[in-house]
């Protein structure tokens, strides 16, 4: 049988079918509701590339990452 680890805490979950699992890919509606939360406090985000128009944009301040050896 198929085996994924919960999105959030990391319980092994295993499952004939996606159906099988109703929080997928979530352990329990607890672990879902706690992942929503970090996306809309934003401490998870999706990032596009910074481009050099944007940067320009932000006053040339960038990213930092060079400062991070990143």
């Amino acid at each position: 049988m198929p085996r994924i680890d919960c999105r959030y805490c990391g319980k092994e979950l295993e499952y004939k079918s996606v159906r099988d699992l109703p929080y997928f890919p979530f352990c329990s509606e607890r672990c879902k509701l706690i992942d929503l939360g970090l996306w809309i406090e934003e401490k998870h985000r999706i990032e596009e590339p910074l481009t050099p128009e944007r940067e320009k944009e932000l006053g040339g301040e960038g990213t930092g990452t060079k400062d991070r050896g990143l």
